[in-house]
């Protein structure tokens, strides 16, 4: 296995993606970035932990970053032949692949409201709610508003959202994640106005505001909605449980909400 290398995929139009269909089928127009990281997600959520194929890919997917970690994978593609003597009669023919082993994405805000504690989520909708909710929604069109106050969010401040983090099954055990975790922070830090929305493009009315000083602006706020088994790994990278959000299940899955703030200093307002 030779030197992981990850790379970065910026918000992207995605029109045509389809997941459970050949590559070769898809419109061309489609990062092969992103293509690799729903080949983890399919592989780790879809066939491993069982996640409905049609709930893998939503709308917060095209307006997301993206990051793939990839590992140079030598594979033999004819294997080496030898006569009665030991001689080579026939050499061995391989070829490497730079595989992806691992994705992370982060989502900007406006987000859907904090779950419901206890609450049963099925392809981002509350169980015993029209499918008509929130989470079907086009984000852009989302509004600013209030959300409930939880341990470390005052219902507020903008965060951004890391999420779909996964390695494939054979590639765990060689600290991939945390890398993952590591250059989506890092990448973040170093653009800390990349998701703020423009005022002049969307208007203060749209952004709830009424001056500019009160437009949303992302000032270091990170969540992760991250299933109850890896919570560990999530806390060992800096992330503190927000016992205020409580528990509930995404597809089955039992899930908490964990925060980390970053510092970034002072920055200006996106105009």
């Amino acid at each position: 296995m030779g030197t992981p290398f990850v790379s970065l995929l910026e918000p992207s139009k995605l029109e045509g993606f389809q997941l459970g269909v050949p590559r070769d089928t898809l419109p061309s127009t489609i990062p092969r970035t992103f293509l690799d990281a729903m080949e983890v997600r399919e592989e780790v959520f879809v066939k491993e932990q069982g996640v409905p194929q049609e709930n893998e890919f939503d709308v917060d997917d095209p307006r997301s970053c993206h990051w793939v970690i990839y590992v140079s994978v030598n594979k033999t593609e004819v294997p080496e032949i030898r006569n009665e003597e030991g001689n080579v009669v026939r050499p061995r023919k391989s070829s490497t692949r730079s595989t992806p082993v691992g994705t992370i994405r982060m989502v900007p805000f406006p987000h859907e409201p904090h779950p419901k504690p206890g609450g049963d989520y099925w392809d981002g909708v509350l169980k015993g709610e029209a499918n008509d909710a929130n989470s079907h929604d086009i984000p852009s069109s989302r509004p600013f508003v209030q959300d409930r106050p939880t341990t470390f969010h005052d219902g507020k401040e903008p965060y951004i959202k890391l999420g779909r983090l996964a390695v494939v099954k054979d590639y765990r055990g060689y600290r991939f994640a945390g890398q993952l975790v590591k250059n989506a922070l890092d990448w973040i830090k170093a653009n800390p106005s990349f998701f703020d929305p423009s005022i002049r493009e969307l208007g203060l009315e749209q952004l709830g505001a009424s001056t500019e000083a009160q437009a949303p602006q992302w000032r270091g706020l990170v969540c992760v909605h991250a299933q109850e088994q890896v919570a560990k790994a999530w806390a060992k990278w800096g992330f503190e449980i927000d016992e205020g959000m409580g528990k509930w299940w995404e597809e089955g899955i039992p899930h908490v909400g964990m925060f980390l703030r970053l510092d970034i200093g002072q920055k200006d307002i996106r105009i």
